[in-house]
């Protein structure tokens, strides 16, 4: 399917098509992602993430989906204005119906699918909002060095809800070293997102930055070494990660865990005793977040009737409640690792 999105999809606006033009990376000593405008099939995706440990595809979604991604990021910090922007973590997921209808956008299933097969499940989900000017860095580290998965077998997609550039404090990648096993966290306390870092010296030299436009994606492999400057620009940076595992990668955490293990099953089929899937939220026309086709979406089967009732005995403050103290069960868990 992906492959024909690439390369027969017509860019036609009154069609409501799209194709995803990805661009091949040219590096140089200058901390920028130079680009070519060229459409590249799968196989090439592959051999571009498994040489460098990252790969961007641009347009990834539609401008729709990227305007409700707007308004619900919106959603999300007026909801929940005692968690930081930086912070909006999985377990709001819980009773939120149109994150699960992101994460599971069949484009960017298609993309996961690439890397980790056709049985697709999501491990964890969060948005990295800097705000303008107050906005934190991200230290170098190793996504891997933080998930108790067994096998390491972990796609990570980070799709861009505004702009993200070098001036606002966008994603920074070192080329290769997804080679490199993964190390041992160290803390770090003071003003950064993780309160944690892997101990390596980086050449500044080999630093791409990736900037994105809204709708854009960058995959990367959970063992590259990454991170961000802090936004000292005027200007909003958020971005979406999404981490995809195949169904035979267990999560072996324990629900009291700090990162707080929810897992949801997006494609294909579970594998009998590897972790436990949870039902998509309903969409409650009370405490939800409205989108397009929200009107439909308790009709899915990945929506069990259960989660529909249980939807309408919840107010706003009830799922606010439960969700809040999900969320920063998450930061502090982060803080005190």
């Amino acid at each position: 399917m992906l492959l024909n999105i690439l390369l027969s999809a017509r860019p036609s606006l009154k069609l409501g098509r799209r194709c995803l033009l990805v661009h091949s990376q040219l590096y140089s000593t200058r901390p920028e992602v130079k680009e070519e405008n060229l459409q590249k099939p799968p196989v090439d995706l592959l051999n571009q993430y498994n040489k460098n440990g990252f790969v961007i595809v641009r347009k990834a979604i539609n401008s729709d989906l990227v305007s409700e991604l707007q308004g619900h990021v919106a959603w999300l910090m007026k909801r929940f204005p005692e968690l930081p922007p930086e912070h909006l973590h999985h377990p709001l997921i819980e009773f939120d119906a149109f994150w699960l209808r992101v994460v599971s956008e069949p484009s960017l299933i298609e993309l996961a699918k690439l890397f980790i097969g056709d049985d697709v499940a999501l491990f964890a989900s969060h948005y990295f909002c800097k705000m303008p000017r107050t906005g934190q860095k991200v230290l170098w580290h190793q996504d891997g060095a933080y998930w108790p998965l067994k096998p390491m077998k972990v796609v990570s997609l980070w799709l861009a809800v505004d702009q993200s550039n070098h001036g606002n404090g966008c994603l920074r990648v070192v080329p290769g070293s997804h080679r490199q096993a993964l190390k041992q966290l160290k803390k770090s306390p003071g003003a950064n997102v993780l309160s944690s870092h892997t101990d390596v010296d980086v050449d500044e030299s080999d630093v791409v930055n990736i900037e994105l436009e809204p709708g854009d994606v960058e995959i990367h492999h959970p063992n590259i070494i990454h991170g961000s400057n802090a936004n000292m620009s005027d200007h909003r940076r958020c971005g979406l990660t999404i981490r995809y595992i195949p169904t035979t990668t267990t999560v072996t955490a324990p629900p009291s865990d700090p990162i707080i293990p929810m897992n949801w099953l997006l494609h294909g089929k579970p594998v009998p005793g590897v972790n436990n899937y949870l039902s998509w939220p309903a969409f409650s026309p009370i405490y939800s977040y409205s989108f397009s086709g929200c009107d439909t979406w308790n009709q899915r089967p990945e929506v069990h009737a259960s989660a529909v009732e249980h939807s309408k005995s919840l107010s706003t403050e009830d799922v606010k409640k439960i969700s809040l103290g999900k969320a920063q069960h998450v930061v502090d868990g982060l803080k005190n690792a």
